[in-house]
């Protein structure tokens, strides 16, 4: 990886799962797990295609897509989220990115974007020792329209005080690839820099 080529944004936004933690391989058993006991039928390409948005969304596109209208989208939502939880207490790692984040860290402002809520992401941020050395932290819940939507970076940008356009957005899912298109920044899509381990056939 050539952390170099980086050096003339003013500023960069990690989106979390994913892209700055290696968290996706338990995001897909904590699914499994939740599906599984609710009967909700799902599948990888449908799984894939969700990635990046919050947990309630997904459970209720995929109710939608199975035509079920009878199952408690939070409580579907809850067990998923524990057991993710459980899984991710157990052992937080960092992907390769961590090496941008380390090499620049003190020398331009950083960010964290995700789709996670904004108290889930300082904890497993927090487990990594990294959570205080970010400027701003932005989780779904401190914004008003999730990803695609730009909302999520533009509230990094916001909060580090740094112009969008100014800002390099590192991201593995297509929902966040859109969201940093629409608010004029430029992106890694970091599914180029490593291989796919989330529900992947």
């Amino acid at each position: 990886m050539n952390i170099q080529q980086y050096q003339d944004y003013e500023a960069f936004i990690f989106d979390m799962d994913g892209t700055l933690i290696d968290s996706m391989k338990q995001h897909q058993q904590a699914w499994e797990f939740a599906l599984q006991q609710f009967n909700i039928p799902y599948t990888s390409e449908q799984m894939l295609a969700m990635s990046g948005m919050p947990t309630g969304l997904s459970v209720e596109k995929l109710l939608a897509d199975a035509h079920i209208s009878n199952i408690d989208v939070a409580a579907v939502a809850e067990a998923k989220e524990q057991r993710y939880h459980q899984l991710v207490n157990s052992e937080v790692l960092a992907t390769p990115l961590i090496e941008v984040f380390e090499y620049y860290l003190g020398k331009k402002p950083m960010a964290v974007g995700t789709g996670a809520s904004q108290q889930q992401a300082e904890l497993i941020l927090a487990k990594l020792g990294i959570a205080k050395q970010f400027e701003a932290i932005v989780g779904a819940d401190l914004v008003a329209e999730h990803k695609p939507a730009p909302d999520t970076f533009l509230k990094c940008a916001e909060l580090m005080n740094v112009q969008p356009q100014a800002c390099l957005v590192f991201e593995d899912a297509d929902a966040g690839v859109v969201a940093a298109n629409a608010a004029g920044m430029d992106v890694v899509d970091v599914r180029n820099l490593w291989p796919a381990n989330y529900f992947v056939d």
